[in-house]
């Protein structure tokens, strides 16, 4: 197999870490990004015995920084010369601290705009065989514009779902522009993870079904 190379956003829990397992288990070369370097640290550990290859790195960003996100492109264009498939599946339902240093609605920075510079950031390490997998929801609404700006603070489910939307549709609009499969995709509703069971209190079917 050529050496292929995948970045996965928010890959120290849940979907994220499950598909990154999956990908080190077939070969794959993983950039793995995370907010804790220790979390990191010892995931890349326990991949090593998954593959002779699995060459794995890894780069720690606040996706709702912009200062962090740029540092995070940055590093990566220094130590990557290309990137087969990014997979933006970071994202936040719901948080104490809902609005960030630069006045934006965390779920809308973290579910729509950082994957939107990411992807932009680091397309110049693609080609035409390239793709980007943005998870998206089966939760979708109408998406407020004066919210997906911070001017007006919408309830969790409802910041959710307009971004699941707004991600889904830049997702769409990208993909018909552009020579690089972009795509949004649902991995399953009520999954095990810990965004499901933060806002609902479930302990969600098998995350598998996501990673899948």
């Amino acid at each position: 197999m050529d050496n292929k190379v995948v970045l996965i956003t928010g890959s120290t829990d849940g979907i994220g870490l499950q598909t990154a397992k999956q990908l080190a288990t077939d070969g794959y070369g993983l950039i793995l990004h995370g907010r804790n370097q220790e979390k990191l640290n010892a995931i890349r550990n326990e991949f090593k015995h998954l593959s002779n290859y699995c060459i794995i790195d890894t780069v720690t960003a606040d996706l709702s920084n912009f200062d962090d996100i740029y540092n995070m492109i940055k590093q990566i264009k220094q130590k990557h010369s290309k990137i087969d498939a990014i997979i933006n599946n970071a994202g936040v339902y719901k948080t104490n601290q809902p609005i960030t240093k630069d006045g934006l609605d965390v779920r809308f920075m973290v579910n729509v705009i950082a994957p939107y510079v990411i992807s932009k950031g680091l397309v110049d390490l693609m080609n035409k065989d390239s793709r980007i997998i943005n998870l998206s929801s089966a939760a979708q609404a109408p998406v407020d514009l004066d919210a997906l700006k911070g001017k007006q603070l919408l309830d969790d489910g409802t910041a959710y779902a307009q971004s699941k939307l707004a991600l889904t549709m830049w997702s769409a609009y990208l993909g018909q522009n552009s020579n690089i499969s972009i795509i949004a995709v649902n991995p399953g509703s009520f999954l095990a993870t810990k965004m499901v069971k933060d806002a609902y209190g479930l302990s969600g079917n098998d995350v598998t079904i996501g990673s899948d």
